[in-house]
């Protein structure tokens, strides 16, 4: 995929993120057959998050995951393992705040791929330079299952870190379908979902109605 379209759109907002929890979704055919309806259905970016995973099948995983999702034109991200995205091709890296620094990742992954960062309050993100990342995720907006904080990130706070930005921002941390709405009402039209996108009947229907609360932001 060429980098420049892929950053050209993620500039024009009202972005679906699906966070492919690995331990979540097993087996490994579950993992891609989830990610693939996700992208036919109009997901736009994929994240795999592997903790408990060998080297060795989290890069075969990572490579089957870029491949499906490329063949829909969607984008796929790896979480935490730079390694692991500059080997597979991924288009993009997402680093929490315990991981490598974001300019020792862009030195190697280059300026034309994505690098994201999780942010949990306005205070932390004054504490790290974000002029080498290309969105932030500030959360966990709800309470969630995938992640142990205990503190989640009111929607005051959200909407402070909206302001300190031109980044993008990407809400995240138990949103579903029913409490997404309360993010559209202080202008966040970005969402990154996990359990509420991947663990659901209707893929067709459920990333259609994500994609209908987000239009309304505009």
């Amino acid at each position: 995929m060429k980098s420049t379209r892929l950053k050209r759109n993620l500039l024009r907002g009202g972005l679906l993120y699906a966070i492919l929890d690995e331990k979540t979704l097993r087996p490994r055919n579950n993992i891609l057959a989830t990610a693939g309806k996700l992208a036919r259905y109009g997901t736009d970016i994929l994240q795999l998050r592997a903790k408990d995973i060998d080297d060795s099948a989290f890069f075969s995983l990572a490579n089957d995951l870029k491949k499906i999702i490329h063949k829909h034109g969607k984008y796929f991200i790896i979480n935490d393992r730079v390694d692991i995205a500059y080997l597979s091709g991924a288009d993009g890296l997402h680093l929490g705040s315990d991981d490598i620094p974001v300019l020792s990742a862009r030195k190697l992954l280059g300026k034309n791929k994505l690098i994201g960062k999780t942010v949990h309050s306005a205070y932390e993100m004054k504490s790290f330079n974000c002029e080498d990342v290309d969105y932030l995720s500030c959360g966990p907006v709800f309470k969630t299952e995938t992640k142990s904080i205990s503190v989640r990130l009111t929607h005051l706070e959200a909407s402070r870190i909206i302001k300190q930005t031109d980044k993008l921002i990407f809400a995240i941390g138990g949103i579903n379908l029913y409490n997404i709405k309360s993010l559209i009402k202080i202008g966040i039209n970005n969402v990154a979902v996990g359990r509420g996108l991947t663990k659901v009947g209707n893929f067709k229907k459920t990333v259609q109605d994500y994609k209908l609360c987000l239009a309304k932001t505009f």
